[in-house]
């Protein structure tokens, strides 16, 4: 069983990731919403090369409502 958020799969950081920390008070929340970000951004680009069309889609699966991310979009920002 990983202890440390950087030891999780992609999908278990996608659905353990504070998806709404940036709307926080909390500056200590907000932290740490970033450095989960960072991460799976990290891992992302070191061992996928980047975004793709599962990747949006499994992230989206655990978004809330509203923060979904569009392929579309990202793509043509890549």
């Amino acid at each position: 069983m990983p202890k440390y958020y950087d030891e999780l799969t992609l999908e278990q950081m996608f659905e353990q990731y504070d998806h709404t920390h940036m709307m926080s008070d909390d500056s200590r929340a907000w932290q740490k919403g970033q450095r989960q970000r960072e991460i799976w951004m990290k891992k992302i680009q070191d061992e996928h090369g980047g975004w793709n069309k599962e990747l949006v889609d499994m992230y989206n699966k655990y978004a809330p409502t509203g923060f979904e991310l569009e392929w579309e979009f990202i793509k043509l920002a890549g």
